[in-house]
């Protein structure tokens, strides 16, 4: 019988779980379906997710999916140009209604027996119904739906608060990026066999970025402390003279309820000024953002919305439990809305960075599951360098309480 069994609490079965300060999570934490149930309910249906960018949805009736552990949401253009989200759930027999993951429709037409949704979820037909019944109480259920910057969020939670107010502190760093009038040149999705937190727990941390990401390691000072510390003012200066917000926001761990969030702004080293191969340009320079100089920046919104941002394009990477021990990473890399494929950009030159980093990070996070899997695992501590690491473990810890 493990400590989980012992524990017998079903609303609480992390609790009697021995988590030392300043170590990694004992293993029932990755492994128990009760823990996981217990995450979806407390952190992400809590929370704001980012579902997708406005370009995705550039006319009336375009939709896509999101996916989340069990749950399946529709994100729409309706009729009145609205951007709105719903359970895709049919309030007949509990169908699915969209089955393909994106596209576009005049109506949602579920395909079990052809109940009909007009695109702002009001029941527009219900084949062979009794009389008396009334329509107007089987519409498809709405979740909450927000724009910020361009980039779209959901939230299961009626009571998560708006998140414009949340982000008002950090929007003008995000203001030079433009996002709006930007658009997704690609989009892809790395599946991993391990628990959504192991994959976030990975992204936190540089402490493995120079053994394990050599192409990262050569562009981004993060990997060593002592080289950010030490290129990050100079290139301060000179992100602050192109008009880059160069403050630090950190509301990454909130203890209110709030919506996370983080951005902070690091160096690259010399000759290097974007995330690419070779470290020069792949992209037109979003926004209006003036020349390059101004290094990358690293933000979140939300637990497992995180990007980084660099003069010529964005990378938006999106943690989706779907399992115990399954998770989605979703990448999307974002350009300016005029940027042509084949004349202003490579798709291959612009992706390479984090298709290598997301391709050695699978194997990475998938073989710290099965090691956290074996009877002998026991928790270690962790390094400096694993300060945000740390920092999620502990904040995890007292929202799931």
């Amino acid at each position: 019988m493990n400590d989980l069994d012992r524990t017998g609490a079903a609303d609480a079965p992390w609790r009697g779980l021995d988590h030392k300060p300043g170590c990694a999570l004992p293993a029932e934490f990755y492994t128990s379906a009760a823990v996981y149930a217990r995450d979806l309910e407390t952190i992400l249906f809590r929370s704001w997710i980012y579902a997708g960018h406005v370009s995705q949805l550039p006319a009336v009736g375009s939709y896509f999916l999101v996916e989340l552990g069990s749950e399946s949401f529709i994100v729409v253009r309706s009729a009145d140009d609205t951007i709105r989200a719903f359970a895709n759930v049919c309030r007949h027999r509990g169908s699915r209604v969209c089955l393909e993951s994106s596209g576009q429709v005049r109506a949602f037409v579920c395909p079990y027996h052809a109940w009909a949704y007009d695109l702002d979820g009001r029941l527009r037909s219900r084949r062979a119904m009794p009389e008396g019944f009334d329509p107007a109480g089987y519409g498809l259920k709405t979740v909450r739906c927000e724009i910020f910057q361009g980039l779209v969020f959901i939230s299961l939670n009626a009571d998560v608060p708006d998140l414009a107010i949340s982000l008002e502190p950090v929007a003008p760093a995000y203001a030079i990026y433009d996002l709006e009038n930007a658009r997704v040149a690609h989009q892809d999705t790395y599946t991993v066999d391990a628990n959504w937190k192991l994959t976030i727990e990975n992204f936190m941390e540089c402490y493995h970025c120079a053994p394990a990401h050599v192409e990262y390691a050569r562009c981004h000072t993060l990997k060593s402390p002592k080289d950010n510390d030490a290129l990050r003012p100079a290139m301060l200066k000179a992100a602050s003279e192109l008009g880059y917000e160069t403050g630090g926001y950190d509301n990454s761990m909130p203890q209110d309820g709030s919506v996370a969030y983080y951005y902070q702004r690091n160096a690259l080293y010399d000759p290097n000024v974007t995330g690419s191969q070779d470290g020069r340009p792949v992209a037109p320079l979003l926004g209006s953002i003036p020349d390059f100089g101004g290094g990358v920046a690293d933000v979140q919104i939300g637990p497992v919305s995180y990007g980084i941002f660099y003069p010529d394009h964005a990378v938006l990477y999106r943690f989706q439990p779907r399992d115990v021990q399954k998770t989605d990473m979703d990448i999307v890399w974002l350009v300016h809305k005029d940027a042509e494929e084949g004349r202003d950009y490579d798709r291959a030159s612009l992706t390479w960075m984090w298709e290598v980093t997301t391709e050695a990070d699978k194997t990475i996070i998938l073989n710290n599951q099965r090691g956290v899997n074996s009877r002998y695992y026991e928790p270690g501590p962790l390094s400096e360098m694993e300060e945000f690491t740390t920092r999620f473990i502990d904040w995890y810890l007292s929202e799931i309480d």
